[in-house]
């Protein structure tokens, strides 16, 4: 009786294990999000903003707003490349995050599963190929 109530407190400890792993990476996932989106939204403001000075300034005369048009390219090519960089490192960080976790969790990595089903095929092929020598060895006797 003990037994099988260690068997179903395992068990209800293993479901929730995996409720937890489920939680703290969709919390890990949506910061990752979170982050993306801040850092895109500041970004857009930064561009908006530079847009508009450049409005005022080629409204007020004309060999200015045309150096500024020029100038505003530039920033936002910067800001857009700065949002490209941050989108990538906030990527990376996620990645890192959850191949950490699933790593500390002791979850198999993509690659090891890859690595375990090779090795389970390469065996079935070496039981295939002994089972025929077994069954000629048989058949000559």
């Amino acid at each position: 009786m003990e037994d099988k109530n260690q068997e179903m407190q395992g068990a209800h400890n293993r479901k929730k294990n995996v409720l937890d792993f489920r939680k703290y990476t969709k919390q890990i996932w949506l910061a990752g999000l979170g982050a993306f989106s801040r850092a895109e939204d500041e970004g857009t403001r930064l561009f908006d903003s530079l847009v508009k000075v450049g409005e005022e300034l080629e409204s007020k005369t004309s060999d200015i707003a045309d150096s500024t048009v020029g100038v505003v390219g530039e920033v936002k090519d910067r800001v857009t490349g700065r949002v490209s960089d941050t989108k990538e490192k906030v990527e990376r960080a996620l990645d890192e995050r959850v191949n950490s976790t699933v790593s500390r969790i002791g979850f198999a990595s993509h690659k090891e599963v890859a690595q375990l089903v090779e090795l389970i095929e390469r065996m079935e092929q070496k039981i295939d190929d002994l089972t025929e020598e077994v069954k000629k060895l048989r058949s000559k006797k």
